[in-house]
């Protein structure tokens, strides 16, 4: 039976999680989300403005440039104060050509402005189809990293020794 989580000590790492729940690491990308300055609007002020709206599960699929390989495993995280940062999803990416959205992107009212100023700031706008990947669901909301500096590098290898556990439980 494979461990369900290791000991968390201080060298517990996000990439331990991983290797203990027979999920190669270096096979994941993660990603920490925070709204970036050029997308806030009246709408969307934070973060946590889009995971209130429900819309937080499209803006990791917008980039700047094919900044995520296509099909490719990713963990989601959203920002949490302190470099801290919250699981919030586990999918596989599949990149669009470059400039096209995907149609529950274009059609989700709630996440009009948050498009809109997206494709207003990129410069090369990059769009991710994805589907679900399992082996993780328990942790969704409840795994706490905290994300090593500088926190504008966004994403990393799941395998970065530097992401370190905070917390399995609580999600808060």
């Amino acid at each position: 039976m494979v461990e369900q989580m290791p000991d968390q000590d201080a060298s517990c790492t996000l990439a331990d999680l991983l290797r203990a729940r027979g999920v190669d690491a270096a096979a994941v990308t993660a990603i920490r989300n925070d709204l970036h300055p050029e997308h806030v609007c009246d709408d969307f002020r934070s973060i946590a403005d889009l995971d209130t709206a429900g819309v937080l599960h499209i803006y990791d699929r917008m980039q700047d440039g094919p900044r995520i390989a296509h099909d490719r495993c990713v963990l989601s995280f959203m920002a949490l104060p302190d470099g801290k940062a919250r699981l919030t999803a586990h999918r596989r990416f599949a990149m669009r050509r470059p400039g096209i959205a995907p149609s529950d992107i274009v059609y989700d009212h709630d996440a009009a402005h948050l498009l809109h100023n997206f494709i207003a700031h990129a410069s090369a706008p990059v769009f991710y189809d994805v589907r679900e990947e399992s082996g993780l669901e328990d942790l969704v909301g409840r795994l706490i990293v905290q994300w090593p500096a500088p926190l504008a590098q966004d994403i990393r290898d799941a395998d970065d020794v530097r992401i370190r556990i905070v917390d399995e439980s609580s999600g808060t």
